[in-house]
């Protein structure tokens, strides 16, 4: 069933996907994992990945010069509201090396912690802040005060921006079906459904897994997603009726905006 009008966190492209403390909380989990995967020799893998797939899924804070409050405000009512291109004036500051480096925000902790006196800042979705900043032609540091300051280089916010995994020809995102499905919380009945495939996921791999009810059609069925790293695999047992699926961009994202995992690996 279709809804009348995107909200925050949809599938809808012009619309930042989920809150901007929804975003940051996903994005600094995906970061750490990156570089718990870098720390363990594998920089390049299915956690970099995963990290770049939920920064594109996101939403970023840009600084904008003083004076460019109109501007900026004019930006974000025409980045939610249509696909057309979008640029706006983006505040560029020097790195250790005096060189012009584009600088944006996954928090506004983290631009609180970095950001000169008399800076407006404009949250936009992250296509178009990585647009704007690949457009620039300069590197850009993401969170440079912390809490994990992230260097961007041109060549790799390019290939973001085109919708490439940086690093490969491949699609950041798969393609896939266009439906429209509506999503809602389970009833109580879920929580002990949700104990007993806890307890399955501890022999897995899987990072993290949600139950949600999806609707579509006018017929309603339970929902297993679960999200893990490329080559990841898992067997376990659901109800009759329950629909088991790996989590990608779009749904990821929707998911995420009405659900908290009831399972993440590690966490007890």
């Amino acid at each position: 069933m279709a809804l009348d009008a995107p909200a925050p966190g949809s599938h809808d492209r012009s619309t930042p996907s989920g809150a901007l403390e929804e975003s940051s909380a996903d994005l600094f989990e995906a970061m750490m994992a990156a570089r718990d995967a870098e720390a363990r020799g594998e920089p390049r893998g299915p956690a970099l990945r995963n990290f770049y797939r939920t920064l594109m899924g996101g939403t970023l804070l840009l600084p904008v010069p003083p004076g460019h409050g109109d501007e900026a405000k004019a930006a974000l009512e025409t980045a939610v509201n249509d696909e057309e291109e979008v640029e706006v004036s983006v505040l560029l500051a020097a790195d250790a090396d005096g060189q012009p480096v584009s600088v944006c925000f996954a928090s506004v902790a983290a631009l609180a912690a970095w950001a000169p006196r008399q800076t407006a800042s404009l949250p936009l979705p992250a296509r178009i802040a990585i647009a704007n900043m690949a457009a620039s032609g300069a590197p850009a540091i993401m969170d440079p005060a912390g809490p994990i300051p992230y260097r961007f280089e041109p060549d790799e916010l390019r290939a973001l921006a085109s919708g490439r995994a940086p690093g490969s020809d491949e699609p950041l995102f798969a393609e896939v079906e266009r439906r429209s499905i509506r999503l809602r919380l389970p009833g109580p009945e879920a929580v002990a459904i949700e104990a007993s495939l806890a307890q399955q996921l501890l022999a897995t791999e899987v990072d993290a897994a949600w139950l949600v009810e999806s609707e579509e059609a006018g017929k309603g069925r339970l929902m297993l997603g679960l999200l893990g790293g490329e080559g990841t695999s898992a067997t376990v047992e659901v109800p009759d009726g329950t629909d088991v699926v790996w989590l990608e961009e779009p749904l990821l994202a929707s998911v995420r905006a009405i659900a908290k995992p009831f399972y993440r690996r590690g966490r007890r």
